[in-house]
């Protein structure tokens, strides 16, 4: 069996949400963060600390990236898991300040070209509460290794 080689690189994550909820202002978040990228089990892990501006400080955000599914896992304040996959739907349960809620996910569009020299992500899907459309989500994300990354000043 073939040795798989270790990989953990510091990357710089730059990250664009926008989120679109019926009856309210569309929500965009732009966020540049350091994180790490590393390989486990011939699979890419992308790994971050949330921030305030995400009002998830407190939290550590992991993508473990498959070919055509992502799982993102939140640990700390605010744990969930969240799978997509394209044109599959995943139930979860989500954790807030006001107690858990179950949220199902649809995702309608994933690309992913995210390997050991860092790439890109993006998922569109849609986020239903008790079996009702809540809203529509976009997300992306391009991970660039610290050393190639334009110095932030």
């Amino acid at each position: 069996m073939e040795q798989e080689t270790p990989l953990k690189k510091d990357v710089i994550i730059t990250i664009a949400s926008s989120q679109d909820f019926e009856g309210c202002e569309p929500d965009h978040i732009n966020l540049i963060t350091a994180g790490r990228l590393y390989r486990r089990g011939g699979k890419y892990f992308v790994s971050y600390e949330e921030s305030e501006l995400t009002g998830m400080e407190g939290t550590r955000t992991t993508l473990k990236l498959e070919d055509q599914q992502v799982t993102m896992t939140r640990t700390g304040t605010h744990p969930t898991q969240m799978l997509f996959a394209k044109n599959k739907r995943h139930v979860g349960l989500y954790q807030t300040d006001v107690g858990s809620m179950a949220i199902s996910t649809h995702t309608s569009h994933l690309v992913n070209t995210i390997g050991e020299n860092g790439g890109s992500l993006a998922i569109d899907y849609t986020v239903e509460i008790d079996s009702t459309l809540a809203g529509t989500h976009r997300f992306e994300m391009a991970v660039t290794p610290s050393n190639d990354a334009p110095h932030l000043s």
